[in-house]
This record gives structure tokens, sequence and C-alpha cells, in this order.
């Protein structure tokens, strides 16, 4: 492992794996807004307001959210930032998102990864399986390509 992530998607995956029940109501609602559909800037605010409706599920504040990309591509260097309370995101990644999301609640790589990557797995299923596992991350097919 590199840090404390996982070598592989496989070694976190865990369909047992229960949710916060308002969290799980919150990435529902998330992805019944079609994240990936409309301008950039209506995909942020959709992400905004997850992270709003997640960290009221969890009770903490609210990170900010600052948006450091074109809203596609690349996750790369996405980041949380614990002096600020920031998530960093270069891309609107729902995983990607999520994982740095953890992070304000306190975990670590590996829990942040396990926790992002089943819940994904959870409410969008069918885009899970049309993933790439790429060491510990889930890749979208059509991302490659474009690479």
């Amino acid at each position: 492992m590199n840090g404390d992530y996982p070598a592989t998607v496989a070694e976190i995956l865990d369909d047992s794996l229960t949710f916060n029940p308002d969290a799980l109501r919150a990435v529902r609602a998330f992805a019944r807004s079609k994240p990936w559909r409309g301008t950039v800037e209506e995909r942020q605010q959709k992400f905004r307001e997850l992270n709003t409706a997640l960290s009221a599920a969890y009770g903490i504040p609210a990170p900010t959210l600052v948006f450091a990309g074109s809203g596609e591509g690349d996750s790369g260097s996405s980041s949380y930032t614990p002096a600020t309370n920031s998530i960093r995101l270069t891309a609107l990644s729902t995983v990607t998102m999520m994982h740095e999301f953890c992070h304000a609640r306190g975990m670590g790589e590996g829990g942040a990864t396990r926790w992002s990557v089943n819940i994904f797995k959870r409410i969008w299923p069918r885009s899970f399986a049309n993933c790439v596992q790429i060491g510990h991350m889930l890749r979208r097919r059509d991302d490659l390509s474009n690479s």
C-alpha cells in the first residue's frame, strides 16, 4: 500500500458495509439530481448541495468546496486541507468528492477509499460496473480513452 491507501479496489469492497441513513439519503438525492448533467456551474451547485447534506448527516461543519478545474478530466490533485476545512476538486468526480469529504470526517486514506468506493457501488451499481479499477482507484472507461 502507498501510505494508508489499499493496494486494490477489490480488497476494500464490502457489500455488508452499513452507512449513516442520512448520508445514504443525501447521496441518493445527489444521484437523482443527475450530477453529470448541466453546465459546469449547475454541476458544481449539485456538489455543494451534496457537501451540505453530508455535513448535516455527520454533524460536522461543511467544508468549503474549491473547484480548481474545468469540471472534467483527471482528479489527480484533489485534496482536503484540514487547516481551512476545504476540499479542492480538480474534477467533478463523485467518488473523489466523497473521498475528500471523508477526510473532513477524520478518516485516513484507507477509510476514505473504502467508504467512497462502497457507497458509489451501492448507489450507482451500473456505473461502478463500467469503471476500470486501477490500483485503489476507479476510473471511467471514457476518461481512459481520452488520456
